[in-house]
């Protein structure tokens, strides 16, 4: 049996008591917190006015995530990804070098709503579809140079997770994962350095398409065999790793492996704001910041731009992340929107060095890490280093810490009161489809 057929028999046998109990509440932490990821994202000019225009003239019963409308399954899940993926603070896999949450979940909500499924189906689809995304990222690592890892394997992970969700056998969810990975887009790591806000339609995309694979594996479409390797081949630097993709299948859960964000930014910059929150908290007084050093891994090395001009060429900014985190006092959403990108920031940005070390680099890919050297106005130097960024599982943030993320993000668009319902219904586990989505309607928030 071939490592893509042990894991499509993996997703599509699994059941509600084959997923352990601490699995099962990772997962559910997982879920509360892409789903706000969704709706704090929902209020984006370019989300709204892709919903006003494209969901609003199709017709569907699908609900978009924090807007009172629905529309097809296809666009639901397509204006999802995308609103969970524009603050920068979905979840994510270090190992799979990308977000396996945002590009299952969302459509796997669009499906599993109209479907009217319980909330156990939904868990059991949602890790499915996860542990198929983390595994089918593993095994692309690295991506050929200049790819970004959106929309690369994601569309494998929401094909299963929909398949899983409809209840198809092993076969159609084989069939299902290989139509998707023919729909591996031609990302580019340049439309977020360089701000093309594109780039938040590749896990929008990778939704849609998997939610379509799905469809057309049910109505009797083949992919061509070996096809999860075969398709995103063509996205490697090397060739895929087919072994990975059925590795260690109901062992290592990909799902308790990933990270949360707190930083409205790219991870590769995480070690170093860290870094940076240390030197605050050990006495550092910004305003007698002269200059900044970063040693940091090649990757978080190379998002130099000092000067970024809108938001999300920001949140890829090593130099900015730092000015912001000390001019504003803050790494959070407020950190990395246009009225933070103001002249006294982009000042000190100007003054942070970032620099690639062998010592970095070789700690890859279990450790990414940073060293921030700080020179003061009166000449002195102190400095930090942090081997692993918060939130993953090597330092795992309190409960606390991811609930009072969820409630800032959630509360301006859907209200307090809704905020504390959905974070119950997400991370207890709804009992139906028709409890979470009256939940995820836009409501009283400031922003809704």
């Amino acid at each position: 049996m071939s490592a893509e057929t042990e894991l499509a028999t993996f997703a599509a046998t699994l059941s509600f008591d084959d997923v352990l109990e601490p699995v099962r509440s990772h997962a559910r932490l997982v879920v509360a917190d892409t789903v706000a990821a969704m709706v704090g994202g929902s209020t984006d000019p370019d989300v709204r006015g892709f919903v006003d225009g494209a969901c609003e003239r199709t017709p569907g019963s699908a609900t978009v995530v924090g807007h009172d409308a629905t529309t097809s399954r296809y666009l639901a899940a397509f204006a999802g990804g995308a609103s969970g993926t524009v603050l920068e603070l979905d979840e994510g896999h270090k190992y799979a070098a990308g977000h396996p949450a945002i590009h299952v979940l969302p459509a796997l909500l669009a499906d599993w709503e109209v479907d009217d499924g319980s909330g156990d189906d939904l868990l059991v689809s949602f890790v499915a579809g996860y542990e198929a995304a983390a595994r089918a990222g593993r095994a692309c690592q690295p991506l050929a140079e200049g790819y970004h890892p959106h929309g690369v394997w994601g569309p494998v992970g929401a094909a299963v997770g929909v398949a899983v969700n409809r209840g198809y056998d092993a076969a159609t969810v084989e069939q299902a994962a290989r139509i998707a990975a023919k729909d591996a887009q031609h990302t580019l790591m340049a439309a977020a350095t360089e701000g093309a806000t594109v780039r938040q339609a590749f896990a929008g995309g990778a939704n849609l398409s998997g939610l379509l694979a799905a469809d057309l594996a049910a109505a009797g479409f083949s992919g061509v065999d070996d096809g999860i390797a075969r398709h995103l081949d063509l996205a490697v630097e090397g060739t895929v790793d087919r072994d990975a993709l059925g590795a260690d299948l109901g062992e290592r859960w990909e799902v308790t492996q990933g990270y949360f964000k707190r930083h409205a930014a790219c991870r590769y910059t995480h070690p170093t704001i860290d870094a940076v929150d240390a030197l605050l908290e050990s006495g550092l007084d910004p305003a007698t910041v002269d200059g900044v050093r970063v040693e940091t891994y090649p990757a978080a090395a190379a998002l130099t731009e000092t000067r970024p001009s809108s938001a999300l060429q920001a949140k890829f900014s090593v130099p900015f992340a730092v000015a912001t985190r000390l001019v504003h006092g803050t790494s959070g959403k407020p950190a990395f929107v246009a009225d933070a990108i103001d002249e006294p920031t982009l000042a000190l940005a100007d003054r942070v060095e970032v620099v690639a070390t062998d010592e970095m680099r070789d700690r890859l890919p279990d450790q990414r890490s940073a060293r921030v050297t700080v020179t003061t106005t009166d000449g002195s130097t102190r400095s930090e280093k942090v081997v692993h960024a918060a939130g993953g599982a090597e330092r795992p943030y309190e409960e606390s810490v991811v609930r009072e993320k969820f409630t800032d993000l959630v509360g301006p668009v859907l209200g307090t009161d809704s905020a504390n319902d959905l974070w119950a219904a997400t991370r207890e586990g709804p009992a139906d489809s028709t409890t979470l989505f009256e939940l995820l309607r836009s409501g009283d928030g400031e922003l809704g």
